[in-house]
């Protein structure tokens, strides 16, 4: 089981099935540290209006000793690397986690495109992950992006859901893609990040699958930062908005 899960969806998704406070109820009966609630960004099919993320600045921080943050799970939605919160949205956050996904505004724009969207996207954002980078909605050079990453110190995810698509057939998902992004991760000296990406409460924490995968994905606990918890939130507390330029 993790202590720290930072990518957990409540009912606001649109497509996730418990409230904040499930949330908080079950990540505490299972012991964890610390959370974060990330639902997607507004311009996915059914999530949250943008007032949502705004209230990040009055949600509770502490349940009962466990730390919460208030984050989102943003989407890239132009060649540009625009997501779909604004600077003072963005403000109101505790963590910013961005990904690629469908049913967005965003445009399939090629392998090359669709590369240069995330490398932007990366320069132009105090972002602290890049989620599901192994699932493909969209065809993009798995090595330039990773790459990218560490290069601009954003976390790779090792999503936990990723692996249950993978052992579900899923054709998105490659285990080669995640065998790559840690041979880069490690290359670069750097750590991934292992999340549930919970939809359901029974997600929450929930890390299993990883037993079966962890010698053939030559993982180790000192390559995990949600093993390292001190790093982990002095790396959330080095992301300032202020060195970023977010607008063009």
């Amino acid at each position: 089981m993790l202590k720290i899960d930072l990518h957990i969806h409540t009912i606001y998704s649109g497509h996730a099935y418990g409230t904040f406070y499930d949330i908080l109820k079950e990540a505490k009966s299972k012991k964890m540290d610390m959370i974060a609630v990330t639902d997607h960004g507004p311009s996915l099919v059914g999530s949250a209006n943008i007032i949502h993320f705004k209230m990040g600045y009055r949600a509770p921080k502490d349940y009962e000793g466990m730390k919460i943050l208030w984050g989102c799970e943003a989407n890239i939605i132009s060649k540009d690397g625009t997501i779909d919160l604004d600077e003072k949205t963005i403000e109101k956050l505790d963590i910013l986690l961005v990904g690629l996904h469908n049913e967005t505004p965003y445009k399939d724009l090629g392998i090359n495109g669709n590369t240069e969207s995330i490398i932007n996207c990366f320069k132009r954002y105090p972002i602290h992950i890049f989620t599901h980078p192994t699932t493909i909605y969209y065809k993009y050079d798995t090595d330039k992006v990773f790459q990218a990453a560490c290069d601009n110190d954003i976390l790779l995810e090792l999503n936990l859901s990723s692996l249950m698509k993978l052992e579900q057939g899923h054709h998105r998902e490659n285990l080669d893609y995640l065998k790559k992004m840690i041979e880069i991760v490690k290359k670069n000296k750097k750590k991934i990040i292992i999340n549930s990406d919970a939809h359901f409460l029974s997600e929450i924490g929930e890390d299993a699958i990883l037993k079966k995968y962890w010698n053939e994905l030559k993982l180790n606990d000192d390559l995990i930062i949600n093993n390292h918890p001190e790093e982990l939130m002095q790396f959330i507390a080095s992301k300032d908005l202020k060195n970023f330029s977010i607008k063009k």
